[in-house]
C-alpha cells in the first residue's frame, strides 16, 4: 500500500504527535485501515460466517477516542474498484481462497495457532461489513462519505479543498496526492501518531 520506502525517505520530517494537538479540526479518517485492523481480531469468525461486530467496535471505539479530544471526524470509505486494478484484486481473491483452504486443513489437524494465521490471510472487508459500520455511525452523527474509487484520492480531494485539516491512514500515496498534514501509525492506547506536515 502506498509507495515504497516514502515514509522512510520522510522520517526526517515527521513529528510524533497526540491527537489531543488536533482538537477543534475535522480529520478525515481512511476507514478501510481501521476496517482491516478490526477483522483481524474476528478473521475465524467471518471467514466461518459467524455474525460478529468486532470490527465495528473497534472504528468505534477509534472514533470515540478522537471525540474525547475534540476531534471532528469524516470518515472516507472505498468506493468501487479501479478498472487497473482489476487484475490485482483477482490475485488477492485466489491468495484469500488458498488461505481459506490451509486454515481449514490447519484447523481439522488441531493447529489452531496456523489456522489463525491463515484466516487473517484469507479475511476481506465486503460491503455488507461496511454497510454496518455505516449505519453506526448514522445512528452516532458521523459524516462520512463513499468515495467513486479508492479512499486516498478522496482524501485528498478534501485536504486540498479544506473540508479536513489533517488525515489519519497508513497510505503514504497521501503525500504525493497532495494531503498537506497526514497522521501515521496512530495507536489508539497512546492517542500517539507520526505526523507528516508539509510545512
Amino acid at each position: 500500500m502506498g509507495i515504497p520506502g516514502l515514509l522512510i525517505a520522510l522520517g526526517d520530517c515527521k513529528k510524533r504527535k497526540h491527537i489531543k494537538e488536533y482538537a477543534d479540526k475535522t480529520v478525515g479518517i481512511d476507514i478501510s485501515c481501521w476496517l482491516h485492523k478490526g477483522v483481524y481480531s474476528c478473521s475465524d469468525k467471518i471467514c466461518k460466517g459467524i455474525p460478529t461486530n468486532r470490527y465495528v467496535d473497534y472504528c468505534v471505539r477509534n472514533i470515540k477516542i478522537l471525540q474525547r479530544f475534540h476531534v471532528t471526524p469524516l470518515v472516507v470509505f472505498d468506493g468501487g474498484l479501479l478498472p487497473a486494478k482489476a487484475g490485482t484484486e483477482k490475485e488477492r481473491q485466489e491468495k484469500r481462497r488458498v488461505a481459506m483452504q490451509e486454515a481449514t486443513a490447519a484447523e481439522k489437524r488441531g493447529d489452531f495457532r496456523l489456522a489463525r494465521q491463515h484466516y487473517v490471510r484469507a479475511v476481506d472487508v465486503t460491503p455488507n461489513m461496511c454497510r454496518k459500520l455505516m449505519d453506526k455511525l448514522d445512528q452516532m452523527a458521523v459524516t462520512y462519505v463513499v468515495a467513486p474509487y479508492e479512499a486516498d484520492s478522496q482524501l485528498a480531494f478534501l485536504a486540498r479543498t479544506g473540508q479536513v485539516d489533517a488525515v489519519i491512514s497508513e497510505d503514504s500515496d497521501l503525500i504525493p496526492y497532495g494531503c498537506r498534514r497526514v497522521l501515521y501509525k496512530w495507536d489508539h492506547d497512546s492517542g500517539m501518531g507520526d505526523e507528516i506536515d508539509e510545512a
